[in-house]
């Protein structure tokens, strides 16, 4: 489904700044991950919030579920909007991909803020891979001859099983509402859409080795906010992983009372968080 300018993927753009706010969101979410938060960044920015390839409003995608590659899908989607030197902000899977951006495209960036989320392949995540609380990326990395077994198991039963991961990692998670799963679970919709949320993680062994080997001095700043409920206790092995890689500079923050989806269980905090990055890149 990829055309010479990258596949098409689906966007929700608020405010008419000067400053380009890209936002990537996890799985099992969308764009719409991002509702509380658009409104309250600074008025003088313009908020891009993408559907990764193949999930909500993108195109069907059927491979290239790598983030090095997905990050030329969405170079080529700010290209064709004259987008130069936005902020990506990513959280979970658009975490890697805005890593895997800044690595691809490092003089086209004005910075990165990565929230609750170890990279991989750079340290202080390895124990997502042992841990049972993260039997899930086992569970969709497994195949069942040419089909993915988590398709076969959740397909149908998307809301129960996206509403159980929520919750697993929320500190509050009457922030996300039944209404809004069930919105999340129509942007997962069927065989393809389904099969290209769990592609993000059956390509995390591509992006591990790519990570590993794309070390290297890069300039723009890399902000580290992870939640005091999720990812806290590794955030000080993330910074010390990239800082090892090449970042030349690297700051780090806790969002407070927050679990692992910060953007609706604290958006406030993550607003503010963006507004001082902005401040200060």
């Amino acid at each position: 489904m990829a055309s010479d300018h990258g596949r098409r993927l689906g966007l929700v753009e608020q405010g008419s700044g000067t400053i380009p706010l890209v936002l990537l969101h996890g799985w099992p979410q969308t764009s719409h991950a991002w509702r509380h938060v658009a409104p309250l960044v600074a008025p003088d920015c313009r908020t891009l919030a993408y559907d990764l390839p193949g999930i909500g409003s993108s195109e069907l995608a059927i491979d290239r579920f790598d983030k090095w590659s997905i990050s030329g899908d969405l170079n080529a989607s700010l290209g064709q909007r004259g987008i130069q030197r936005p902020l990506v902000i990513g959280h979970g899977m658009g975490a890697q991909v805005a890593y895997a951006y800044l690595r691809r495209y490092p003089t086209q960036v004005r910075g990165v803020m990565v929230l609750d989320t170890p990279i991989a392949g750079i340290g202080g995540g390895e124990d997502l891979v042992t841990s049972p609380a993260f039997w899930h990326i086992g569970f969709h990395q497994a195949m069942s001859g040419d089909t993915g077994l988590a398709e076969l198991m959740v397909a149908g039963r998307e809301r129960c099983y996206f509403r159980s991961h929520l919750d697993r990692f929320a500190a509050h998670p009457d922030a996300i509402s039944d209404a809004d799963v069930a919105r999340y679970a129509q942007g997962y919709e069927g065989r393809l859409r389904l099969a290209a949320g769990f592609g993000l993680y059956r390509a995390m062994p591509l992006d591990i080795a790519r990570n590993e080997r794309r070390a290297g001095t890069v300039d723009p700043p890399i902000q580290l906010a992870f939640a005091e409920y999720g990812h806290a206790t590794v955030l000080p092995e993330v910074a010390a992983g990239l800082a090892e890689a090449g970042a030349r500079y690297v700051a780090t923050s806790i969002i407070a009372d927050s679990g692992h989806w910060v953007a609706e269980e604290q958006p406030a905090l993550v607003a503010a968080a963006i507004n001082r990055f902005i401040a200060s890149t």
